[in-house]
């Protein structure tokens, strides 16, 4: 049997509960017989598509979970195999697939606090040097894990991240665009980010380019953040204060992926000028809803949007700025932008994620 550490589900975390969410909707069912998905206690499993069997962890202590229930869950269900995201226990009675999306805080020490930054210190490198198969979704991700870790290529799979059917162009009508906004206390017409408030995601340089965008064009739209606040996000809120946006800046808190593709769908366009991504999930997301996108030149974003988005400096404010600028009076610029992200997001699908993940598994199943 494989298990799946899925305690992330439900915690609404971003891409991390996205990732595995999708990857369990998606596993066939001659798979999920073969799997034990081990959840929080009071998850509702309602709205998943697991036929599989599930046990809920006693623990919600991190720390008591990772590594002392964990191991216990691995040898009393005799488990050829666990999958898990990030970290693994330093007991393993059985192999081990940890999934790494991203190695950031090798590259950044100042945009983690100093508790998360020793934990991911120490605690993801071990699991990229013990776990017997890395997971990860982007050939970026699979280059820089290799390289600082001096991993061999043979052990890091690439399973790209996907988008379901959800993610479309929904056509909305201006009823249904006045009840959207009207809910969320939202102007109808917006500019958009989708994430989590952190540093890593380059809000701050946003709000700087966004004050000068609005200085210059007549025409500047309002901009609407989703995303629920994460960690050192105090600044942000600060720039808002300090540059007198808060009449055109909306926050929503996380939305539920129902309204999401709303949102998506709605906005003029879609801005995401992220610092480092081992991924990307909200550029494909708005591309598969028809909204052009401008984001960050850098990490694996380019692997992901092709030539399908406007790739900008995410460190320029004044790049940054330039391309709102841009895309807020070129409607034909605009234009041939959705045309390209609907054709660039057709490339990636949850469904091929699970069967890379699928033929992982096999590899540990004992027969």
């Amino acid at each position: 049997m494989i298990g799946i550490d899925g305690h992330v589900l439900g915690d609404k975390s971003g891409g991390n509960e996205t990732y595995y969410r999708n990857l369990i909707n998606y596993l066939s069912d001659e798979i999920q017989k073969e799997t034990i998905l081990f959840v929080s206690p009071e998850l509702d499993m309602e709205m998943y598509n697991y036929h599989g069997k599930v046990v809920r962890f006693e623990s919600t202590n991190s720390f008591v979970r990772n590594f002392i229930e964990i191991p216990k869950l691995c040898k009393r269900y005799e488990l050829d195999c666990m999958h898990m995201q990030y970290f693994i226990p330093f007991r393993r009675p059985c192999k081990m697939i940890a999934t790494i999306h991203d190695i950031s805080f090798e590259h950044f020490s100042d945009i983690f606090t100093k508790k998360e930054m020793f934990i991911q210190k120490t605690l993801i490198p071990y699991a990229a040097r013990k776990s017997d198969t890395i997971l990860t979704v982007s050939e970026y991700s699979k280059k820089d894990i290799c390289e600082h870790y001096h991993i061999p290529e043979d052990k890091v799979v690439v399973t790209y991240n996907g988008k379901n059917d959800s993610f479309r162009d929904l056509n909305m009508s201006k009823e249904e665009i006045e009840k959207l906004c009207t809910s969320y206390q939202i102007p109808n017409d917006y500019i958009l980010y989708v994430g989590n408030i952190q540093p890593r995601k380059n809000l701050k340089r946003l709000l700087q380019a966004y004050v000068k965008y609005a200085k210059q064009c007549a025409e500047f739209k309002p901009l609407v953040i989703v995303g629920k606040k994460a960690w050192m996000y105090e600044d942000i809120f600060e720039e808002i204060k300090e540059q007198k946006l808060e009449e055109y800046v909306y926050f929503t808190g996380y939305v539920k992926e129902e309204d999401l593709v709303k949102l998506y769908s709605v906005a003029d366009f879609f801005v995401y000028p992220s610092i480092f991504e081992g991924f990307g999930l909200p550029p494909l997301e708005a591309m598969a809803c028809g909204t052009p996108v401008i984001t960050s030149n850098n990490t694996s974003i380019p692997e992901v949007t092709g030539n399908a988005c406007k790739l900008i400096d995410p460190y320029s404010v004044d790049e940054i700025c330039d391309a709102l600028i841009q895309f807020t009076v070129d409607e034909q610029i605009k234009a041939e932008y959705a045309k390209k992200g609907l054709e660039q997001a057709k490339k990636f699908s949850w469904k091929n994620t699970a069967q890379q993940t699928e033929a992982v598994y096999r590899k540990y199943l004992k027969k």
